[in-house]
């Protein structure tokens, strides 16, 4: 049995959900975190080593954990989108979403007729245990399209982006959008905060979730003040979360 998506439950029921995201190989870490009540966890094939073998390996691990496994590919292309998705993902991010055709492209890459035109094979079919007529069924329930509004043309296009259906979530990369904005690396200057007012505010209205990338973890009241304004879906930078950890032990340590 395909298992539901219980991050995509919870967005749908307008609660917020919290993830981390992974560009290196560490099924242990993985375990680690995924017990201590993260929702998601999202496998970086775009900024990191990591190879789509490897991915699975990852997934496996954060299937054992109750961990909803996301993909960030590195482009948008059907035959990667749909190799990530065999393997056992229960959703893909798509980087650089800039107009309507591209989500629709992607939409139909993670999506079985009639919603798309995804082929069927695969781990995820083999291990469900399902017929194929009822695989195609949930797996297009719970399979979920994230795209990534990163670039100015991407909120130029934004009226028209909403308009996709089976599009789930906008997840603004807030470091890329910075760098098209010319504010590059600046992501609390005021054109990228208008940025985010508008693409939250806008998706809520059209019904999409929103996420927001590029989190502090020093700094939680950033997420607090994002999820007041309408934002569900945040991650964060595994090396961050471990360093931050870190250093906060060692400063203990040292105090005493």
């Amino acid at each position: 049995m395909l298992k539901k998506n219980a991050t995509k439950e919870k967005i749908k029921a307008g609660q917020v959900v919290i993830g981390f995201r992974m560009d290196f190989t560490s099924p242990y870490i993985v375990e680690v975190l995924g017990n201590i009540g993260f929702d998601f966890v999202y496998f970086d094939l775009e900024h990191g080593p990591m190879s789509e073998e490897s991915c699975q390996e990852m997934i496996r691990a954060a299937e054992l954990v109750g961990l909803t496994p996301l993909v960030r590919v590195p482009t948008n292309h059907p035959g990667i989108t749909s190799r990530v998705l065999d393997s056992g993902a229960m959703g893909v991010i798509i980087p650089h979403c800039n107009t309507k055709q591209e989500v629709q492209a992607a939409v139909k890459a993670v999506k079985y007729p009639p919603e798309g035109e995804r082929g069927i094979a695969g781990r995820s079919l083999s291990l469900s245990g399902m017929s194929p007529a009822d695989y195609i069924k949930a797996a297009n329930n719970e399979t979920m399209v994230i795209a990534m509004i990163e670039e100015v043309e991407a909120l130029n296009n934004l009226s028209d982006i909403l308009t996709v259906d089976g599009l789930d979530i906008l997840f603004i990369g807030r470091l890329d959008f910075s760098l098209t904005a010319g504010t590059p690396g600046q992501i609390n200057a005021p054109v990228i905060q208008d940025a985010v007012n508008r693409i939250i505010t806008e998706g809520q209205t059209a019904g999409k979730a929103v996420g927001v990338g590029a989190i502090n973890v020093d700094d939680p009241d950033s997420v607090r003040n994002f999820i007041k304004q309408g934002a569900q879906f945040f991650s964060l930078n595994t090396t961050s979360v471990l360093r931050s950890a870190a250093q906060g032990l060692l400063k203990k340590i040292k105090a005493d």
